[in-house]
């Protein structure tokens, strides 16, 4: 079943659990399988594991302290993964727990949904468990930090009001941006009550592109710029919420800072309102760091779980997956696509000529000839070897046709020229329709692979169309 693979590489990195504790995970998914193949890796890596297999189990579940981290599904049995997502967020208790969805959704709607949320992250299924783990270390790292940083403006908040009950008020607020600045490590910058900047730290200096005398009386909404990541909107300056709401506040999830001179920097933050000995609130904190290596980190690994390092073309469980949504968005509607499947002829008489390095430089040269010959739509694959997928997106079979007849042509009179030797190449390609009667993944897949068996036969470099009553593939 494709929701429970689980690529596991890290079998040569066992960890004792009991004397390298990493934290406590709440992997919440109603397939046994999945449970059993990722807690057994999270514990291999020294993480303590419990599992749920429903939203009422999962909900219950975290409500106990020692829950750190929650992996949730989003297909459960009772409440869906974004519905216990709300109700934990609406939870005092356990608002603050990080959670990460794991789903076969991998549609952007799905993304957007389950940050919207309250998600910190979304991994789509299939996935390899290292991507798993670095999201996991990350965002345990990052509530770690929030956390420490909590307690430490918590603390510095408890100084401040205790210096201003012996010292006057002046001197008082003088000293809370002293104490602030010399205690924080990362980036900080204080306000007034009305959100006009009174410090800058030099980190804070560094990642906004100000320097603290030119920021000093601006509103932060002009030297703090901040950005949500995917859609660019603008974010709710975190200082204001802070002073609405009187209240330690977090940083909304995927959040950008737009320096003066336009660097843009990953980064996660908290603020809180600053309060003299009386109690009425004079000011606020914010406290942020970069964590744009971090972020990187984890677009990288999804990047290469789902793309040929060779070619740099998607691979064949990323086209799979495409080619599994566009069957499906065919079933209640009118529109048609179109599968190609090429093998290239005479690849092994290079690979035995003149070598894998010539064969791997010849499968590149091939992959940038055939993108200049599809759309810009389109989805080109290399599934393995020296066979591509092409998975051309509301085409007729008679455009489809003479697609892939130019994609024969433009490979048939390449010429690949290797330590002196030139190499004639052809391909044969199966072309297969993809509308309603197309029954699922493996039936498409393997029409494609027989009608380009059948170009094959018919001589190689040659396009064969499948068809229900093909005669010839019978």
């Amino acid at each position: 079943m494709e929701r429970s693979r689980i690529l596991d590489r890290t079998s040569d990195r066992v960890s004792d659990p009991a004397t390298n504790y990493r934290g406590n995970i709440l992997i919440v998914d109603d397939l046994p399988d999945n449970l059993r193949l990722l807690g057994r890796s999270l514990r291999r890596h020294g993480y303590k594991v419990r599992c749920a297999t429903t939203g009422e189990m999962a909900i219950r579940a975290a409500q106990s302290p020692w829950t750190e981290l929650i992996l949730l599904d989003i297909k459960l049995p009772d409440l869906d993964g974004y519905e216990v997502c709300k109700q934990l967020k609406s939870n005092e208790q356990t608002t603050s727990i990080p959670i990460i969805f794991l789903s076969v959704l991998n549609e952007t709607f799905n993304k957007v949904q389950g940050l919207a949320v309250g998600g910190v992250d979304y991994i789509a299924k299939p996935f390899q468990i290292e991507e798993v783990l670095a999201r996991v270390e990350t965002h345990l790292t990052i509530r770690r930090l929030q956390q420490s940083l909590q307690e430490q403006n918590l603390r510095l908040l408890r100084e401040m009001e205790e210096r201003q009950r012996l010292e006057a008020s002046l001197f008082a607020e003088k000293e809370l941006a002293q104490v602030t600045l010399q205690s924080i490590g990362d980036a900080v910058i204080t306000t007034n009550a009305q959100g006009n900047v009174r410090f800058f730290n030099p980190i804070a200096e560094q990642l906004t592109g100000w320097k603290a005398h030119e920021a000093k009386g601006l509103p932060l909404s002009t030297v703090f710029e901040i950005v949500n990541e995917v859609t660019r909107k603008p974010v709710q300056n975190p200082i204001n919420k802070a002073l609405l709401e009187k209240r330690i506040v977090g940083l909304a999830n995927h959040t950008i800072l737009i320096a003066r001179d336009g660097t843009e920097y990953a980064i996660d933050n908290s603020a809180a309102p600053i309060r003299d000995c009386q109690g009425q609130i004079i000011g606020a904190v914010i406290v942020f760091h970069d964590v744009t290596e971090s972020r990187n980190l984890a677009r990288q690994l999804s990047w290469e779980a789902s793309h040929d390092a060779l070619t740099g073309l998607i691979n064949r469980r990323g086209f799979e997956q495409r080619l599994m949504e566009a069957i499906a968005s065919v079933q209640d509607s009118n529109q048609e696509h179109a599968l190609c499947y090429l093998d290239l002829d005479k690849f092994k008489v290079v690979n035995d000529t003149a070598g894998h390095c010539a064969g791997d430089e010849l499968l590149r040269q091939i992959t940038r000839l055939l993108q200049k010959g599809v759309r810009a739509n389109d989805t080109l694959a290399r599934l393995g070897g020296d066979e591509f997928g092409l998975l051309l997106t509301k085409c007729p079979l008679s455009k489809a046709a003479l697609i892939a007849e130019n994609l024969k042509d433009l490979v048939h009179q390449f010429r690949f020229i290797w330590d002196s030797k030139t190499f004639i190449i052809g391909v044969s390609i199966g072309v297969v329709a993809i509308n309603q009667t197309s029954p699922d993944l493996m039936e498409v897949m393997g029409e494609a692979d027989a009608a380009c068996y059948a170009a094959k036969g018919k001589g190689r470099n040659c396009v064969h169309v499948y068809r229900l009553d093909d005669g010839e593939l019978i």
